[in-house]
């Protein structure tokens, strides 16, 4: 039969000796209780010229809070996380369109290691590690040099 799809179901992980370590049991699992609860995202300290970007905050509100640290900082550093990194790339840009290339931008990008926390209704308890992708944007007022 042309055009027909093929669905693969995976079988229930078997509770009876089954290493539940592997990243693709995460999926499997039918159980109605099965959870996952992630970690807090690992932060060095903040500082007062640090902007952590999400994609939860309206965006003019996150460029309108850049844009007053830039005026009362010589630097801001803005961090974004995963799916805000693109987010923060494009708050970046923006600023530097808005200040007329008046400030400088430098970008580091960093691999984060998050953790989840797997809760199994009979009580089993796993936790899994992953990677996600981070950057980290310093925007700076250009110095007048003579």
């Amino acid at each position: 039969m042309e055009g027909t799809k093929k669905i693969r179901k995976s079988p229930k992980p078997n509770n009876e000796g089954e290493n539940r370590t592997s990243r693709s049991n995460r999926a499997d699992s039918f159980d109605s209780d099965y959870r996952i609860e992630r970690r807090p995202t690992p932060r060095l300290p903040k500082r007062k010229n640090d902007v952590y970007v999400n994609q939860k905050t309206p965006f003019m509100g996150q460029f309108n809070k850049c844009k007053s640290l830039l005026n009362n900082e010589k630097e801001i550093i803005i961090h974004g996380l995963g799916a805000a990194v693109n987010t923060a790339v494009n708050l970046a840009l923006q600023l530097k369109t808005f200040y007329s290339d008046t400030v400088t931008l430098e970008a580091t990008t960093s691999t984060v290691d998050l953790i989840d926390d797997h809760h199994f209704s009979s009580g089993d308890y796993r936790a899994e590690s992953r990677k996600n992708s981070a950057i980290h944007i310093k925007l700076a007022h250009v110095t007048a040099s003579n």
